[in-house]
């Protein structure tokens, strides 16, 4: 079995291969299956740690970049726009986290 099976679907170790296996999706250029995990980690990781941790800060940014490629530019925007103002929040404005999702907002 795999990391769910042994560690649950809560587990931080469970999350961040949720995370991972989204990002890979994106770069194979599954939209749908990377979107579709990236909801997952968002809904977990907020209900784990926070709507403000690094952690779950990054699967909405990154999910943000995937409603965007797939043409969903507001629901992209919204994302990547509360990304950037929750890292600012809790990481700075010069953090690299933040300024990448600024990067990401931008294009």
């Amino acid at each position: 079995g795999g990391r769910r099976d042994q560690l649950g679907d809560r587990h931080p170790d469970t999350l961040v291969s949720i995370h991972n296996l989204g990002r890979l999706l994106r770069a194979k250029g599954d939209l749908n299956g990377a979107e579709a995990l990236l909801r997952e980690a968002v809904l977990a990781r907020r209900d784990v740690f926070g709507g403000r941790h690094p952690d779950t800060l990054a699967s909405i940014e990154f999910l943000g970049t995937v409603l965007k490629a797939k043409g969903d530019l507001d629901g992209g925007e919204a994302l990547l726009c509360e990304a950037v103002e929750g890292q600012r929040e809790a990481l700075g404005d010069r953090h690299p986290s933040t300024l990448h999702s600024i990067n990401s907002l931008g294009h």
